[in-house]
């Protein structure tokens, strides 16, 4: 269930991805692009996360914002428990081991959470609760356990919404990615936080990007911004940017979320009907030496699925109300039509002179089921008259 790729750590120093993208002189064009690009992404974030503290009240605890208990909430679980290796001389867990990974869609606030809880604080590669330090263990090795997710210490969500054809069906191919990346993929366009034409990769990164290509394999390095997005720049919140013992999680918002679907091309989702996605997960660094990477789950993607949230009286998604209802218009109700058709009655109503429902069986003048009425006539043959004859 695990991916290892202890095999594609990369040697030496990493190459500056902008480097071979803009080469040695960026022209007015290119760096217009990406100043364009990081001022709306920056002005998108800013609104993006008054909107985000208004919304939802984030702690850094993953298990208290988004519970179990709320039906808006799908975790995904990391079936292999604490199963980042790590060196003999490193004897506590590591922060980028995934417990589980919690979504939450707010379909009021049209709003996508995400939630990482980490066995230990997140992103602290040695597990020493300093997760902008480095162990002396650590050191011992010749490794360092990056701050503010600086260099190759990436933490990420990979989405697939859907395929081309723009229906609510994910189709195996990611999408998007969200999160702390380790590099750029190549060909993609300036980074936001690139600042005198160098790029530090760390929080300041942190976005909603394109997915490059279509490998699930080393996800870290598929971040990438393409010219002319139609769906990119969009509001990306991260609702708590440096861990601590305190608040030990990572929680990301995507706000306005269904507008982030159509300019995607993707339709619209609510809480009226089933939707569903895949995702995974990343958490690690190429600079721990010999710190495992966690990659959730340990193969093919992982689907999504958000029930419906609107139910009416008949427990029908978006129904009317009417799928239950018994003749007296109560839900799930006992009462019924008798054999007259009458609700609750007790099937007499409707019975003809010999107890036939809806017979045509009647009495005569005489009172006598399916009589002819000539069994009370006087000698005048009025029913029940009075006339009789006389002595003559």
């Amino acid at each position: 269930r695990r991916w290892r790729r202890e095999s594609l750590k990369l040697s030496g120093a990493r190459a500056n991805p902008l480097a071979s993208l803009l080469g040695a002189h960026a022209t007015a064009t290119e760096l217009a692009t990406m100043m364009t690009f990081a001022a709306a992404l920056v002005a998108a974030a800013a609104v993006a996360a008054a909107a985000a503290r208004a919304q939802q009240t984030f702690t850094g605890n993953v298990d208290t914002d988004f519970p179990e208990s709320n039906a808006a909430v799908v975790r995904v679980p990391d079936v292999g428990f604490e199963d980042v290796g790590t060196p003999t001389t490193i004897t506590e867990t590591s922060g980028y081991d995934i417990d589980y990974v919690a979504f939450m869609f707010d379909s009021t606030g049209d709003a996508l959470h995400f939630g990482i809880r980490c066995y230990a604080v997140c992103g602290d590669a040695d597990g020493d609760g300093d997760p902008s330090g480095t162990s002396a263990a650590l050191v011992m090795l010749g490794g360092t356990d990056n701050a503010n997710f600086e260099e190759s210490e990436s933490f990420l969500l990979a989405l697939d919404f859907g395929g081309t054809a723009g229906t609510n069906a994910p189709d195996g191919v990611m999408d998007f990615i969200i999160g702390y990346p380790a590099g750029a993929a190549g060909g993609s366009q300036p980074f936001p936080c690139e600042a005198a034409g160098v790029t530090t990769f760390d929080v300041r990164c942190f976005g909603v990007y394109r997915y490059a290509g279509t490998s699930l394999v080393q996800p870290q390095y598929r971040f990438t911004v393409q010219a002319g997005d139609a769906a990119l720049p969009h509001p990306a919140v991260d609702n708590n940017p440096s861990p601590s013992a305190a608040a030990p999680h990572l929680e990301w918002t995507i706000e306005r979320f269904n507008e982030f679907r159509r300019n995607a091309g993707f339709p619209e989702v609510g809480g009226t009907e089933p939707w569903s996605f895949n995702m995974l997960a990343f958490a690690g660094s190429f600079d721990d030496d010999g710190i495992g990477e966690d990659n959730l789950p340990g193969g093919p993607e992982s689907m999504l699925m958000f029930e419906c949230l609107v139910y009416d009286c008949c427990d029908v998604c978006e129904g009317d109300g009417s799928t239950c209802l018994d003749c007296a218009n109560v839900a799930f109700g006992t009462s019924v039509y008798d054999r007259c058709n009458v609700c609750d009655g007790d099937g007499t109503s409707c019975l003809d002179c010999e107890g036939v429902a809806n017979g045509s069986a009647e009495y005569d003048a005489c009172d006598v089921c399916e009589g002819d009425s000539s069994t009370c006539l006087d000698c005048a043959s009025v029913p029940n008259g009075a006339a009789v004859y006389d002595v003559c």
